[in-house]
């Protein structure tokens, strides 16, 4: 990536900021203009105050993710202080893209640029999450699909084809890789899924990411599109354990009912053919799949069910859960029922992949550029934007992280402050405010996260 001029971090190098928003966005001018977007609107005509600050709107107006009005009045008011502040010929143009500009802008990001960058950011980044002791050493991952729908022409190797679904059978499908941060999954890393590729080529890749930066994969949970005999061989290679929901098929609905029938069958032992080899044939890929009742179902109502014929068998067994693991389980009893519960909780409660109330991600902008390096480019600005909601409301309630507030409102309410205290430290304009809770430890070493 080019280089550009950044006023906004001493490193221009940094990924504090890639917008280069030349030189008349000197430091005091900066932060004036950020204080003068802190002051709550005025009430509206009907009476009704207006609870959020005008902050958005630049905030938006930078990421492109705007109405035009909003940025017809920012560059109104980003004009006027220019012309107050600097005795310099003004340029002409807009101080900031409008938000049709930012497909042209999101051309300059390559695909692979846009990947690497997410990588270098983690690089920076999880070194010091662990210094602050926020993960420990040993990690435990997610592996995810994010799915967008596309209904342009199907002529690029990033289209893929599926079920039709809202008008469409084309999607864009990402490669995410996570970590869980006070129960939030943090984004390391992402890939924009390609025909002809094995999904389980970004598994290893991120494996060997995280070892690299001296991590130790403790613990993956994946989506049921990484169910595949080889990753399951590589991580038993790497003697790292797996959690990750079993395919349907006939073999599977067989041990379903297997399960029904004998509460001692609830954890099963599963065979996969595996690569043949000359003279040995076929290896096998051994594990164990456990079976559960889907979220709010108690499979003992379930079995109680299949023996009185009161429901139908094809959908009793769609109200079963199978996780496959290579970890030591066995069927839940009164002395052996820890581990067998604890897989479910690792996988569906913490990971919150395959579940009802798994989390979207608000920040994700639509578009309807053919180009996949646009939409690539949207989609890795989105998972940054959520992984700056969840590291600064930890650093801001670190023992009380429940407090953090949904994405949007947190940048609503409580973006604002951080910009200002940052900038204030960062342009040595003043000291930080000491009004704001735990400014010193969230500025001083935590703003390169920002």
């Amino acid at each position: 990536m080019t280089i550009k001029n950044n006023y906004l971090w001493k490193n221009p190098r940094s990924s504090f900021s890639q917008l280069n928003m030349g030189t008349r966005f000197h430091k005091k001018l900066l932060v004036s203009i950020i204080k003068s977007f802190c002051k709550p609107q005025r009430k509206r005509y009907d009476g009704h105050s207006c609870e959020e600050f005008p902050i958005v709107t630049l905030f938006n107006a930078l990421v492109g993710n705007s109405h035009r009005v909003g940025t017809q009045i920012l560059n109104q008011k980003l004009g006027a202080l220019l012309k107050k502040r600097s005795a310099l010929p003004m340029d002409t143009g807009r101080p900031i893209p409008h938000p049709s500009q930012m497909r042209e802008y999101a051309k300059h990001f390559p695909m692979e640029e846009a990947n690497q960058a997410l990588l270098d950011i983690s690089r920076e980044i999880l070194p010091l999450l662990l210094k602050k002791q926020f993960i420990p050493k040993k990690l435990n991952i997610a592996f995810d699909f994010h799915k967008e729908l596309y209904y342009g022409k199907k002529d690029n190797p990033h289209v893929i084809g599926i079920k039709a679904e809202k008008g469409t059978k084309k999607a864009h499908f990402w490669h995410t890789c996570s970590i869980i941060l006070k129960g939030r999954e943090m984004q390391v890393g992402s890939e924009m899924r390609k025909k002809g590729e094995k999904a389980g080529e970004f598994v290893k890749k991120m494996v060997e990411f995280l070892e690299s930066l001296g991590f130790i994969v403790d613990l993956i949970a994946m989506d049921k599109e990484y169910y595949q005999k080889w990753i399951f061989d590589y991580l038993d290679g790497k003697l790292i354990e797996y959690i990750v929901p079993v395919k349907e098929s006939e073999k599977l609905r067989k041990k379903k009912e297997s399960a029904l029938k004998d509460p001692k069958a609830r954890v099963q032992s599963y065979k996969m053919k595996g690569q043949y080899t000359k003279g040995k044939g076929y290896s096998s890929v051994t594990f164990k799949v456990a079976f559960y009742g889907k979220k709010g179902i108690n499979f003992g109502k379930l079995r109680a069910q299949y023996r009185n014929g009161t429901r139908p068998l094809s959908e009793i067994l769609a109200d079963i859960f199978v996780l496959a693991t290579n970890r030591v389980i066995h069927s839940p009893s009164v002395k052996k029922k820890y581990t067998f519960y604890k897989t479910r909780s690792d996988y569906g409660d913490r990971w919150r992949i395959e579940i009802n109330y798994r989390e979207g991600n608000p920040f994700v902008m639509y578009s309807t550029s053919a180009d996949p390096n646009v939409r690539n480019f949207y989609f890795i600005l989105s998972l940054l934007l959520v992984n700056f909601w969840i590291i600064a409301n930890v650093l801001l309630h670190q023992k009380r992280y429940w407090l953090a507030k949904e994405p949007k409102a947190y940048y609503k309410e409580d973006l604002k402050r951080v910009l200002l205290n940052a900038f204030h430290y960062f342009m040595n304009t003043g000291p930080p405010l000491s009004t704001f809770c735990r400014t010193k430890e969230l500025i001083g070493e935590g703003c390169i996260i920002i």
